[in-house]
């Protein structure tokens, strides 16, 4: 008997292939193909008009943390999303103590008893505490440069110094992480040189990891910077994922023309090359950031980080002072009567270095460009603090179904589906997960295609989506209804 029988549904299987109507049967948390409609079951589901998919894998997830502290992780199953890739941008979970110093630039870590020493103990401990889906990670270059470097402002390390961060990416890589990631503008990441994350990405060869990166300029760098990110690649002998490919600060508008071309060059050279991207016009990153990277600068065209206006900038989480929270940059220098660097500053300096923005400055053109790209997959970049985080962490994947698909006409169903699910678990080596196969595991979403609809705004971006009806995650029903059930079947992907 199976556990579950799921009919009359229209199967999107992840491989980009046309849909077809069939039912599906989880047993033993793994799916079971076209079964007789008739088959016996403990509960079944009539799908009829309604799509099935493999659940949805993040890969540019930042809830290293706070899977322990929450282990719901309520914006990413609501969405849809059953396996996440923590560690991004550089900022790791490894070791602990510079992991937690570093996350604090994006979000408060609280004091906890549960603490690791190294990648395996992190694991371990994901594998003893409960979790609504499944976690894989990825080394974290500022973590380890913060933890073996005695001066984070140098750009060459030491001998010993680089042989510690080797050592950790070992660490890391037999553990079963699944790649390294850098943040190339951020710190300390940005004061490296190439040749030092080269030195670094040769370890992943190895074990077929991935190089992932935030790189080192999205503006009018953009170019050179996937040039950068390319030879890495190339020198390294290794996989290569572009963070959140964009083109940001009005006067770089149009640019993702010449990026596409360059990386689907890479690509057609023989690099295993692929990007990700969240479907929106504006990015998320810290207030301090902007300003070490000139965002408010306006004499000054060159930003590493794009220029955004004061009323182009959100703020999403201000800890000390979460009035604030909701209002712009504009609101708050007609509070405090200064001019834009002078407010900036007085709030890092007055309130809290830790403030969360979005900031506009991308242009949709741009974005429909990239999501229509071969190599482009999905990723929320979420990150889910403050009263108004950025509605990428709720609304991700729902906002491209909603908008991209059934209504602009972006790109296909099937193919939105394979950029969120077989594509990535191809990248990152993710056995039998992200596609509706025979024995796979029974990672699987059914919603209805005509009502999913992402709720997340920027005024009120605490919403989940409607139209998804269920979410399986290794065989266990996690969402029904569009409710979270106390299920906590999540796992760990190791490589």
């Amino acid at each position: 008997m199976l556990d579950y029988l799921i009919k009359n549904g229209l199967i999107v299987d992840g491989s980009n292939s046309k849909p077809k109507k069939s039912n599906i049967g989880i047993l033993n948390k793994k799916i079971i193909t076209d079964i007789p409609s008739d088959s016996s079951a403990k509960e079944e589901i009539d799908a009829d008009n309604k799509v099935i998919t493999p659940g949805f894998i993040d890969v540019h997830s930042h809830d290293d943390f706070k899977v322990i502290s929450d282990p719901k992780v309520s914006h990413n199953i609501l969405q849809g999303i059953t396996t996440m890739i923590v560690g991004n941008c550089g900022f790791g979970v490894s070791p602990f103590d510079s992991a937690k110093e570093q996350m604090s630039a994006l979000y408060e870590v609280k004091d906890s008893k549960i603490k690791w020493g190294n990648f395996e103990e992190y694991f371990e401990i994901l594998n003893n505490h409960k979790m609504s889906i499944n976690v894989g990670v990825l080394i974290g270059h500022h973590t380890i440069r913060r933890h073996s470097l005695d001066d984070l402002n140098k750009s060459i390390p030491s001998d010993s110094e680089l042989s510690e961060m080797k050592s950790i990416i070992t660490e890391g890589m037999e553990a079963g992480c699944l790649g390294f990631s850098t943040g190339l503008v951020y710190e300390p990441g940005r004061y490296s040189k190439t040749e030092e994350i080269i030195e670094l990405a040769k370890i992943l060869k190895k074990y077929d990891g991935v190089y992932v990166s935030h790189m080192r300029n999205e503006a009018e760098g953009l170019i050179e910077s996937i040039n950068e990110t390319a030879n890495i690649g190339i020198k390294s002998e290794v996989k290569v994922e572009i963070s959140h490919l964009k083109s940001v600060g009005k006067d770089n508008w149009g640019n993702s023309d010449r990026a596409l071309d360059l990386i689907n060059k890479y690509f057609e050279d023989g690099l295993d090359i692929n990007v990700d991207q969240y479907p929106y016009t504006a990015r998320s990153t810290m207030l301090k950031a902007l300003l070490l990277n000139g965002t408010f600068n306006y004499k000054n065209k060159i930003s590493p980080m794009g220029k955004s206006m004061p009323n182009e900038v959100l703020l999403c989480s201000v800890p000390n002072e979460k009035s604030f929270e909701g209002k712009t940059l504009e609101d708050i220098q007609n509070i405090y009567d200064l001019p834009v660097e002078e407010t900036v500053n007085k709030l890092l300096t007055e309130i809290s270095d830790k403030i969360l923005v979005a900031a506009f400055g991308m242009d949709e053109k741009d974005v429909r460009n990239i999501l229509k790209n071969k190599l482009t997959m999905i990723g929320t970049d979420g990150i889910d603090v403050g009263s108004k985080p950025h509605p990428r962490a709720w609304g991700t994947y729902p906002r491209i179904l909603d908008e991209y698909v059934n209504n602009l006409s972006i790109i296909s169903l099937e193919n939105a589906i394979h950029k969120m699910t077989k594509m990535p678990a191809i990248k990152f080596d993710i056995k039998n997960r992200g596609e509706i196969k025979n024995d796979f595991w029974a990672d699987i979403l059914v919603f209805d295609h005509n009502k999913i609809k992402d709720n997340a705004t920027f005024i009120n971006p605490k919403n989940g989506p409607t139209g998804i009806e269920y979410v399986f995650v290794n065989g266990k029903k996690s969402v029904a209804n569009g409710n979270i059930l106390d299920t906590y079947s999540g796992s760990t992907i190791r490589k």
